[in-house]
C-alpha cells in the first residue's frame, strides 16, 4: 500500500511543489495551510507521515508536534520538519517537541522524494516503474 503522507505548509507555492513531488512518485497526499488544520487532518487521515513547517499562522509547528503527541488517538507516525528555520539549535528544538528530524528549505526537488522515503517504511513506499 502506498503511503499517506500530510503536508503542512503554509506557503501555498512551497505547498504546491511538496505535493506535486509526492504524487508524481505514487504517493497519497493530503495538505493543511496551518497548524490548526495540520492537526485536524492528521487526526482524521492518520498519514503514515507528517511533514510541517514550523513558521505558520494561527499554530506554528512546534505547537503541532505537542499536540498531536498528548492526543491518545493520535496513529504515531514520522513527523518531519521542513523549514527554512535552519540556524543552531533550530533542528534540536524540533527535536526536542518530537519531531523525527528536520529537512531544511530550500528542498532539493531532485532528491526530496529520496530524502522523505527515508522516514518510510519500505512496505508503504512508492513502486517506480525501472528508468
Amino acid at each position: 500500500m502506498t503511503a499517506r503522507i500530510l503536508v503542512i505548509e503554509d506557503d501555498e507555492a512551497s505547498r504546491m511543489l511538496v505535493t506535486y513531488l509526492l504524487e508524481a512518485d505514487g504517493y497519497q497526499v493530503y495538505s493543511a495551510s496551518n497548524g490548526r488544520d495540520g492537526v485536524r487532518a492528521a487526526l482524521e487521515h492518520g498519514p503514515d507521515l507528517i511533514l510541517s513547517d514550523l513558521q505558520m499562522p494561527v499554530m506554528d509547528g512546534y505547537e503541532v508536534a505537542r499536540l498531536l503527541h498528548a492526543d491518545p488517538g493520535w496513529r504515531r507516525a514520522p513527523l518531519v520538519a521542513v523549514t527554512a528555520f535552519s540556524m543552531p539549535g533550530d533542528r534540536e528544538k524540533a527535536l526536542e517537541v518530537g519531531f523525527q528530524d528536520h529537512i531544511s528549505k530550500p528542498i532539493d526537488p531532485e532528491r526530496f522524494v529520496r530524502q522523505v522515503e527515508a522516514y518510510l517504511s519500505p512496505s508503504s513506499r512508492a513502486v517506480r516503474p525501472p528508468r
